[in-house]
């Protein structure tokens, strides 16, 4: 039976009825396990978490909605068989279907094509029509919720996720994975066209190996979803005009799951294809993957859907504080900027638990932050953060380059030679030619979560996408390997940080001959101390790879034996297990778990609170007035009590930190304060800028936010600080699509509307100063469809920002990018109002810890256990 596996410690042995034979997985709403009916029948048994039964009332809707799932027609889905509660938590029996999940058989064994296509289209229309009948909405679905039984696809879950919807106290109600969930769907108002949407976003996948939007971070995806044309390139017509047509916007113009169902019976039946309904409107599409602008873009997004997140446990992307000392220390913060816990014993187990999925262990498709610290545990990149606490964690070090990129022709070409002696896993020698295949696969459309530096800076041939696509493409002017330890890079323009892009994962090497494009994740060539032993969707468990040699690495320690990791795990558990010491790595703490630790002085003794380079800041829009005078701007800078503004984001052990400058001091380099920024404001002098400027009686503007708890608390802050010199604010939230799409990034909005104050969130890729200024203060990164930068027009910043990003010298650069934080300070357009921490817990008898300020975790690479 596919993907049976024995119970566990702790898993029950009989739910109601039925006898436990199993365990199938587990997510975020639970455990699923195979069982036994009392006549024998072999069922699947969904035993939902604890935390959706708080309530005598949510049980109670649980159960009506669930019990509304029983009503659908057995046409092509699996049969809801009972739903009940054993020892008060909600379970829920079905059809045991013997086959793998879509998701599985398409990542395993590639796309699908022809009949075996259409017939998968047609049966879940099919399903979705009954559902849709009987009165049920599915709201959650996806490739993994369509089983390919021996008898024809079947739909799970149907159901579920509107019964949960109203079970748990989510603060924003959305319910539904986010790669296929439709526009309407974030705004909290889900309807059976979303349905429609996400069906067509489930048949794009089954096509073509991919999500229609790509697939990386949360906020990423939503503005792909909200505001980009589906990638429908590789699905056959006519499917792909019908798809078209049910991936739009608006939910009025979409196709029922009748008419999807009549379009696919029409368009492949033997009187031969026939119009399907008329796509709605759309912006052309693009390639794969968005390019830098679009990536940072959202980076911006993450704090605006904190709320979110929060449920799930995760953190954005940020870095740690930066320090001096590198030593050993004990207790609260012990490893923030030093290592604790140190010893240099080998052997057992790191066990790491957390609660969000990983994009890929696929070192060519991966871009957050906890996926880019495992990766290194068995892939080496050309380059890479050095693995220290503090300030040395900002350096870039050779790793599988014996040395820095020697750079000729101003910047545009780099050389990099290999260390000699490097080896696979199997014993074969790595090769320049193998870091050259493994860069180009990158670009493939099938790879969509993985960065676009390279796609960018790198001079392809025109159309070039990937060695799949593009297979006899003359690829030199482009890389170039003159010999198998030589690997030389030609860029479009100078660019003098080249050494920072190729620590990425995309230098990882790949044997083209180990190369099972979509399966390679489950079996990636080690180049690294630690090699695979299994992977899975939701488990990886990594063991010594004995063909790695420690002369040939300077940077990696090999402590453990092996690493077991379970990811997509419900996120309260896996905070249970760290606190409790059953796993040595875990998620960041959330605000609602926080009290546990202030609670208790041992587990504060375990916890870390560095600064990451996230920043909350204000844009002041010179478009609109009286903002075109530096004097007005300076008077909003002056006012502001930055005191309050951080009390309003968040208190406690995580609380933010005072802002002096934008760029915060987790960035390596001496950071520009802002001009009459202070901590408690300063309304006399703000009254003094305001005269200055011609508005002695103060003036009126409209102040805009995400709508979530902190962002909320803070603007009112800002609101009451502002008073007090006279500047009268009008607050608006929106909803944190509405806010990226209409207004947030949109400047021509912003200027129509007169709206002067913009809350703006930002992150950079990696702690560098030329990482964190380049999107958010250059205006030619200013477009119509979304911008980072909404405020910041000034052509001597541009002209730094291109001195800057071309020059060589290492010192001359950091100094570069110096005048321009500067010129920023001055210009007054850009505010800082508080510096995010972040909370993290060292597991108990973790080793050698200390906090990445590249990954805004602990450093997996030399950790290891008591």
């Amino acid at each position: 039976m596919l993907g049976v596996r024995p119970l566990r410690p702790g898993d029950p042995g009989s739910v109601g009825d039925y006898t436990v034979t199993g365990f199938l997985g587990e997510g975020g709403q639970g455990s699923v396990y195979l069982g036994l009916s009392p006549s024998g029948e072999r069922v699947a048994i969904k035993l939902l978490h604890a935390r959706f039964a708080d309530d005598e009332q949510a049980v109670r809707r649980f159960r009506r909605e669930a019990e509304a799932a029983r009503r659908v027609a057995e046409f092509c889905t699996a049969r809801v068989l009972e739903v009940g509660a054993a020892d008060d938590r909600p379970f829920i029996v079905g059809e045991y279907v013997d086959g793998p999940s879509l998701q599985h058989q398409v990542t395993a064994e590639g796309p699908m094509r022809g009949q075996v296509l259409v017939r998968l289209a047609v049966a879940t229309a099919t399903a979705l029509a009954a559902i849709h009948r009987a009165g049920v909405m599915h709201r959650d679905f996806k490739p993994s919720n369509v089983l390919l039984g021996p008898d024809g696809p079947r739909v799970i879950d149907f159901g579920i996720a509107r019964a949960l919807d109203v079970s748990q106290s989510l603060t924003t109600g959305v319910v539904g994975t986010p790669a296929y969930m439709a526009p309407e769907q974030f705004h909290g108002r889900p309807e059976p066209a979303s349905d429609v949407f996400a069906w067509a976003g489930t048949m794009v996948f089954a096509a073509t190996g991919r999500s229609a939007f790509g697939f990386g971070t949360l906020p990423m995806v939503m503005h792909r979803i909200l505001s980009a044309a589906p990638d429908l390139s590789g699905v056959p017509e006519p499917l792909a005009a019908l798809l078209q047509a049910a991936l739009g916007k608006d939910p009025r113009f979409r196709p029922t799951a009748e008419q999807v169902l009549g379009e696919l019976i029409r368009s492949n039946g033997p009187a031969g294809a026939t119009t399907p309904p008329t796509p709605s409107p759309g912006r052309s599409g693009s390639r794969r993957k968005v390019l830098v602008p679009a990536v940072a873009a959202a980076t911006a997004l993450v704090i605006g859907v904190t709320a979110w997140l929060v449920s799930r446990g995760d953190t954005p992307a940020g870095s740690g504080q930066a320090g001096t000392a590198t030593g050993r220390a004990t207790g609260q913060n012990a490893a923030v900027a030093a290592i604790a816990n140190p010893s240099g014993t080998t052997g057992g187990t790191v066990r790491v638990a957390l609660s969000s999925a990983l994009d890929s262990t696929d070192p060519g498709d991966a871009y957050l932050p906890d996926t880019l610290n495992l990766i290194r545990l068995y892939g080496r990149s050309l380059t890479m953060f050095k693995p220290a606490p503090g300030a040395a964690g900002t350096q870039v070090v050779p790793d599988l380059a014996e040395r820095p990129g020697q750079p000729s022709d101003a910047g545009r070409t780099w050389t990099y030679t290999l260390r000699q002696g490097v080896k696979y896993d199997d014993g074969t020698p790595i090769t320049s030619a193998d870091v050259k295949y493994a860069v180009l696969r990158s670009m493939d459309q099938g790879f969509a979560n993985g960065s676009a530096h390279f796609d960018e800076l790198l001079a392809l041939p025109t159309g070039y996408q990937g060695p799949y696509t593009s297979p006899d493409a003359d690829t030199d002017s482009a890389i170039e390997t003159p010999d198998d330890r030589t690997i030389v890079f030609h860029l479009k323009k100078p660019y003098g940080a080249f050494d920072q892009v190729v620590q990425l994962p995309e230098t990882v090497p790949v044997p083209q001959g180990r190369d099972t494009r979509g399966r390679y994740r489950f079996a990636v060539a080690s180049s690294g101390p630690y090699k695979f032993e299994s992977a899975t969707e939701q488990r990886l468990v990594l063991v010594r790879n004995e063909q790695w040699d420690p002369a040939t690495d300077r940077n990696r320690t090999r402590l453990p034996d092996r690493f077991e990791m379970d990811f997509g795990q419900d996120a309260a558990e896996a905070a249970r297990k760290l606190s409790d010491g059953e796993v040595t790595f875990g998620p960041p703490v959330t605000q609602e778990q926080e009290a546990a630790i202030s609670a208790s002085p041992a587990l504060r003794s375990r916890s870390d609170m560095p600064l990451t380079g996230v920043v909350n800041y204000l844009a002041i829009n010179p478009q609109v007035e009286p903002f075109d005078d530096p004097g007005c701007r300076r008077a909003v800078i002056q006012a502001l009590d930055l005191a309050a503004v951080q009390r309003g984001f968040r208190t406690g052990l995580g609380a933010g930190e005072v802002p002096t400058s934008l760029v915060p001091p987790s960035i390596p380099g001496t950071h520009a304060p802002i001009p009459g920024l202070t901590a408690n404001g300063d309304p006399d002098a703000a009254r003094r800028s305001l005269a200055a400027c011609g508005k002695p009686g103060g003036f009126e503007t409209t102040y805009i936010y995400r709508d979530v708890p902190g962002e909320v608390a803070a603007a009112q802050a800002v609101r009451t600080a502002l008073g007090r010199a006279g500047i009268r604010l009008t607050l608006r939230g929106h909803g944190v699509a509405e806010f990226h799409q209409s207004y947030g990034g949109n400047p021509a909005s912003l200027k129509k509307e007169r709206i002067g104050l913009i809350a703006k969130t930002w992150a950079p890729d990696w702690p560098d100063a030329g990482s964190f200024l380049s999107l958010p203060a250059d205006s030619r990164q200013i477009t119509k469809e979304y911008s980072i930068n909404v405020s910041v027009r000034v052509p001597a910043i541009d002209s730094l920002v291109d001195q800057a990003t071309r020059e060589l010298d290492g010192a001359e650069r950091a100094a570069l990018w110096g005048r321009a934080e500067q010129r920023i300070a001055e210009e007054a357009v850009l505010v800082p109002l508080v510096w995010r921490r972040t909370l993290l817990l060292r597991g108990r008898g973790a080793t050698n810890v200390h906090v990445s300020p590249v990954y805004g975790n602990y450093d997996l690479v030399t950790m290891g256990v008591a």
